[in-house]
């Protein structure tokens, strides 16, 4: 398969941002329906081309970060999403989990999640605690930022040992892990190693029914 390259300047810059709009409020209306069945949504970032895979070098494809003025704009968008989510969530009379997370640097990973019942304690616990102090990194001018907190996280993948084809890739892979789990699958201990890949930021504004 043949990737585009990573480098490889994206034109439309501008009309890609008018779309943004209709995005934006097709993923407003929050779909309870679904929301009751799976006790959980979300909606990422999948616009074309970034989400699309790039070529980045001989062995690596990945996703192609926005320009930094068009990542702010999807930023608003997410806390318009965010927003009008959680009047939704509020009129359910029940606690609820409503946070975004907004993935640094691998922006397209950033996201707006939602969760009900035992959703609530799944996602509450899905990302490591960053514990190295630093500051909100994301500058963004919206009226709404400051009555988030935010809360700094581990960002990043799983790669199954039993993937992996030479003893010189498992030894990469281990080098490169923060973090070994194992598991058992068809009585046989299956390793898996997670790859730190920057920063996950999620936000939520601390109201009575977000349990988060």
């Amino acid at each position: 398969m043949k990737f585009t390259s990573v480098h490889k300047k994206i034109r439309g810059m501008k009309r890609r941002a008018r779309k943004l709009s209709s995005w934006t409020e097709y993923h407003k209306q929050l779909d309870i329906e679904s929301l009751l069945k799976h006790n959980k949504e979300y909606v990422k970032v999948w616009i074309k081309p970034f989400y699309n895979l790039h070529y980045i070098n001989a062995n690596k494809v990945g996703k192609k970060n926005p320009p930094k003025k068009f990542r702010k704009q999807i930023i608003f968008r997410l806390i318009e999403i965010f927003m009008s989510w959680e009047e939704k969530l509020e009129q359910l009379k029940q606690p609820f989990y409503l946070k975004i997370w907004l993935a640094d640097p691998e922006f397209m990973d950033s996201q707006v999640v939602a969760a009900l019942g035992d959703e609530i304690e799944y996602y509450n616990n899905i990302f490591m605690n960053n514990e190295e102090h630093k500051q909100f990194s994301i500058i963004v001018r919206h009226p709404l930022i400051d009555q988030f907190v935010w809360e700094r996280c581990i960002n990043g993948y799983y790669v199954w040992e039993s993937d992996l084809e030479t003893e010189k890739e498992i030894n990469e892979v281990r080098r490169k892990a923060i973090r070994t789990d194992e598991t058992i699958i068809n009585e046989r201990v299956e390793r898996m190693y997670f790859i730190n890949t920057g920063d996950m930021w999620t936000g939520s504004i601390r109201r009575s029914g977000n349990f988060t």
